[in-house]
């Protein structure tokens, strides 16, 4: 009698007597369900889900009795689709044993068996008694370590709701994918034109337009959530929008971004295109222009004024013609004298510049200002020289002639006290000097290039033009 009793406690013991699990923070697991189907705790945890774990092996008594509740109650809880997602564990049981259990009593949720696993899954939660159900949330704390004793289905349904978990019925969820087709229509220098279509699955939209400086505040600001900064600083839409981000700065970097909402406010998966505004279109001028409008020319008629001339046009220019008014400046352009009205190629490229060279060659007159032309295959331009002391008429009267002008062989200056005698060309380079002996003096220019030249006879000047 001692021994039938004996084995009567230690059946209540075994079977009956029920101890809660010791752990509060799940441990992961991965195990295949006797169906052949994987099973992995964090991924289901992490993807949203409550788990319900109901611990049970198949000869025990009280799980007999507690597993057609458990089983309603999935099927009151949504069937694993929504909230909570169950298992079952069997510490020793085979996959034959733990197929069989799941057939008699309609368990459409993972069982994993002993030999699969399931006995060292037990011993890491420290099972000691069955059934022993606990509820894990997504945050892999466990807050039912117990849930006993499961009068009916709605005990477990009730324990549940406790935490926050809903009913549903096992009616598939419906799986949205909402998108938005984004596309740039138009980029101005400071303008950005997007469209967004959005797709039947998408109830609304956040959009925005930002740089890349914009975003980084806003990060800051908010972290790196991008539905909150989308909320804060975008626009939201629910139909297809064609919109124009205006006030935009030239040639700066634009982030255009779309977020979309399913019918349920869960987000989908953002877009966007990164998009850098046109500079500022180049204005161009419609002739030369020049690096002043007005050269001051020093009162000496053998140093060079340089001005730079400026090819700011929509197309190359061919100077065909420097001339001034007056005709007593002589010019240099790449090394190549010029004279007045002769025709000339010289290349500006557009963009480009070059440097003109200006001589004064005043004698005995002061014709200020003169106004210097260049003639190309683009509207006429013109600058103005002064000179800086400009001479006046009765100062500069000369007494000396000279003829022929152009001279060809030679040239000859006639006048009083002829003195000394200096030759300069146009770049104020001596090239000859001379002594007169009397009122008279003769010059030979068969040596000298074409172009324009200075004497100088005393105190007195004149500009001759040699042409072979």
């Amino acid at each position: 009698m001692k021994k039938v009793f004996t084995l009567i406690l230690a059946l209540a013991f075994g079977f009956g007597l029920k101890a809660q699990c010791p752990l509060t923070t799940a441990v992961d697991f991965t195990a295949t369900d006797c169906h052949g189907t994987q099973v992995h705790l964090f991924d289901i945890l992490d993807g949203g889900q409550a788990v319900l774990i109901d611990f049970f092996f198949a000869n025990c008594g009280p799980c007999q009795q507690a597993t057609p509740k458990v089983v309603q109650s999935y099927s009151l809880m949504g069937c694993n689709m929504y909230d909570v997602f169950y298992i079952e564990i069997s510490d020793r049981d085979s996959d034959a044993v733990c197929q069989n259990w799941a057939n008699n009593y309609g368990v459409e949720y993972p069982t994993i068996s002993g030999a699969a696993g399931g006995s060292s899954i037990c011993n890491t939660y420290q099972i000691g008694a069955f059934p022993t159900v606990i509820l894990i949330m997504p945050d892999r704390s466990i807050v039912i370590q117990d849930l006993w004793p499961i009068s009916n289905a709605q005990t477990v349904v009730n324990q549940l709701q406790a935490h926050g978990l809903q009913q549903h019925d096992c009616t598939p969820p419906v799986v949205y994918d909402p998108q938005v087709a984004l596309s740039i229509d138009e980029v101005t220098e400071n303008s950005i034109t997007a469209t967004f279509t959005p797709n039947e699955d998408c109830a609304s939209y956040y959009y925005l337009c930002a740089t890349e400086a914009e975003l980084t505040e806003w990060v800051a600001e908010l972290g790196q959530d991008l539905p909150a900064i989308m909320q804060e600083h975008g626009v939201v839409e629910t139909n297809t929008l064609t919109n124009i981000f205006d006030g935009l700065i030239p040639e700066t970097e634009y982030a255009v971004a779309v977020l979309p909402v399913d019918p349920d406010g869960n987000y989908g998966e953002p877009s966007y295109e990164i998009v850098t505004t046109l500079p500022l279109p180049v204005v161009y001028d419609e002739t030369l222009t020049f690096s002043i409008d007005t050269v001051n020319i020093v009162d000496n008629q053998y140093e060079i004024t340089w001005i730079t001339i400026y090819n700011n046009t929509a197309e190359n220019a061919i100077v065909t013609s420097i001339h001034d008014e007056y005709e007593f400046l002589a010019f240099n352009m790449d090394g190549e004298e010029i004279y007045c009205n002769e025709p000339i190629e010289i290349s500006i490229l557009q963009g480009e510049s070059k440097e003109l060279g200006i001589v004064c060659n005043v004698v005995a007159k002061s014709i200020v200002p003169d106004i210097v032309t260049l003639t190309s295959n683009l509207p006429d331009a013109s600058f103005v020289v002064v000179l800086e002391e400009p001479w006046s008429v009765n100062d500069n009267t000369s007494s000396i002639s000279l003829f022929p002008n152009p001279a060809n062989e030679s040239v000859t200056l006639m006048g009083e006290n002829l003195g000394m005698v200096h030759v300069f060309n146009v770049l104020g380079q001596k090239v000859d000097e001379f002594e007169a002996s009397g009122s008279e003096i003769r010059i030979n220019t068969t040596g000298y290039e074409n172009g324009v030249y200075v004497v100088k006879a005393g105190e007195q000047t004149m500009r001759f033009v040699v042409k072979h």
